[in-house]
């Protein structure tokens, strides 16, 4: 076909080119897809600094302190079977009135046939375990206890006229001796449970309990094993009661004296005769209401 003919030929479809590729092939230095992460490794990842605790450590603390069962709370000691558990739940005010109850009694069994009265420690009624126990360190009312109780149960020391300190405290050592050999002996007091030398003289307000207990019992059993008058424990438990009592409603009355403010003199109405007239009473004056509770509030004696 000569050069004319091809340029007479009719023209025919052009193929297309492959159209090229617009971006460049996978290298290895490309990044891969990643995995999926799992709660473990999420809960793993170090906590960026300044940041705030994940919500999934959180949670599962929350979820099982929530899942955790209350405690349920410790039954009411008895006084008559155990009076050291039932002070031990009692709140300080029933615990000095305790106190003073069974100092009481002891000083009407001491000071039974004697001219002079025994003066007790504390104020209003209440005595508190360091007075408890300094009022009976020295000996001479618990040896004088002993023997109203048991006549001729010890043989009080005595210190001459004019000793020195170092004699005296000899001889208040040498009473309570006496006593605390006695009074175990009379209860059946041994081991861990005795009381000591050192509960009254050493331990201070630590030593209470064992000195508290000792006489306690003392006066409970005083009827059967010594013909005496003994302590009325129903009185001592009603009283305590009274305490927890006032002690809780002045707790709710002190709450609220601070949550608003009280004017200098409040104003009641009281109905007289059918008419209402107007009393002024001053902001401070305390309110008494008799509480009569089931069982002691459980708190430390102090």
């Amino acid at each position: 076909m000569t050069e004319q003919q091809n340029e007479t030929a009719p023209a025919t479809t052009e193929e297309k080119a492959p159209e090229l590729p617009k971006t460049e092939p996978p290298t290895d230095d490309a990044p891969q897809d990643k995995p999926a992460e799992t709660e473990e490794a999420k809960a793993e990842e170090p906590k960026k600094s300044g940041g705030v605790a994940r919500r999934f450590t959180f949670n599962r603390k929350w979820g099982k302190a929530r899942d955790e069962q209350p405690k349920e709370p410790e039954p009411a000691k008895d006084p008559k079977e155990d009076i050291i558990g039932w002070i031990g739940q009692q709140i300080p005010g029933a615990v000095h009135k305790a106190s003073h109850m069974l100092l009481e009694w002891v000083a009407k069994i001491v000071d039974e046939g004697e001219e002079t009265k025994t003066t007790l420690p504390g104020r209003d009624g209440m005595v508190t375990r360091n007075q408890f126990v300094n009022f009976l360190k020295d000996g001479q009312f618990l040896t004088k206890l002993a023997n109203k109780l048991q006549s001729g149960a010890v043989d009080p020391a005595t210190a001459e006229e004019g000793a020195d300190a170092a004699k005296q405290k000899e001889t208040q050592k040498q009473n309570i001796e006496k006593f605390v050999a006695w009074a175990n002996t009379q209860l059946g007091k041994e081991g861990d449970n005795a009381l000591t030398l050192a509960d009254i003289t050493e331990k201070g307000k630590a030593g209470f309990s064992s000195l508290f207990d000792t006489l306690w019992q003392l006066a409970t059993r005083a009827s059967e094993k010594f013909g005496k008058e003994g302590l009325d424990v129903d009185a001592v438990v009603q009283a305590a009661n009274q305490i927890v009592g006032r002690n809780i409603i002045q707790s709710i009355l002190n709450f609220f004296r601070r949550a608003r403010p009280v004017t200098a003199t409040q104003t009641t109405e009281v109905k007289t005769n059918g008419d209402a007239q107007a009393e002024e009473k001053p902001a401070t004056e305390e309110v008494c209401v008799k509480v009569e509770t089931s069982a002691p509030a459980a708190v430390a004696a102090n």
